[in-house]
C-alpha cells in the first residue's frame, strides 16, 4: 500500500469506488447497488478481481473517487487483496477527505469490529494458514475496527 496519496488523486475521475468480495452472495447486491448508482447519474468504479495483490490500478481508482463504498459480508476478509484495498480506502478518507461508507450486508457491524462469527472465521483462517504475518494481522484488525466504527448501512436481506 502506498504511504502517501498521489497529487493526481486531486482530480477526481469517479464519484464512487465500490469495494466488495465477489465470491459470496453479495455479488447480486453489489450489482444492484452499482446499477442504482449509475442510473442516478454517478460514475462508479468497481474493484477488479483479476488484479493481483498490491496492483496500483485499483489504488489509483480508489484515490480518484470522491466516495468509497465498502460492502462487508461474511467473506469480505477472505482475501488479503480486499484487506489491502480497505487500508487504502481508509487512508484516502484520512488524508484527502474521501467519504467512506460501509455497508454491512448480512453481517453485524460488531462482528466485523471484533472479528467474530462467520465474518471472523475467515480472518482467523488467514492467520492459521500463515497467509498473514503478525504485522499484517494487526494492521488489518485495526483497519476492520476503524471501518466498522464508521456510521454506515445495515442490510440484513436483499429481499
Amino acid at each position: 500500500m502506498s504511504s502517501s496519496i498521489s497529487s493526481s488523486s486531486r482530480s477526481r475521475k469517479s464519484d464512487v469506488f465500490l469495494s466488495y468480495h465477489d465470491k459470496d452472495t453479495c455479488k447480486s447486491f453489489a450489482s444492484d447497488l452499482y446499477s442504482a448508482l449509475t442510473q442516478a447519474g454517478l460514475v462508479v468504479d468497481i474493484n477488479h478481481n483479476n488484479l493481483t495483490s498490491g496492483d496500483q490500478t485499483n489504488f489509483s481508482a480508489i484515490e480518484a473517487s470522491r466516495t468509497s463504498i465498502i460492502i462487508f459480508s461474511s467473506n469480505f476478509d477472505a482475501s488479503t487483496w480486499f484487506l489491502e484495498e480497505l487500508e487504502q480506502i481508509l487512508e484516502c478518507g484520512r488524508t484527502i477527505g474521501q467519504v467512506v461508507l460501509p455497508v454491512f450486508y448480512v453481517v453485524d457491524p460488531s462482528d466485523v469490529r471484533r472479528q467474530v462469527g462467520i465474518f471472523g472465521k475467515a480472518f482467523e483462517d488467514l492467520i492459521a494458514q500463515r497467509i498473514l504475518t503478525n504485522n499484517e494481522s494487526m494492521r488489518y484488525k485495526e483497519a476492520l475496527i476503524e471501518a466498522s466504527s464508521i456510521a454506515g448501512f445495515l442490510v440484513m436481506s436483499s429481499r
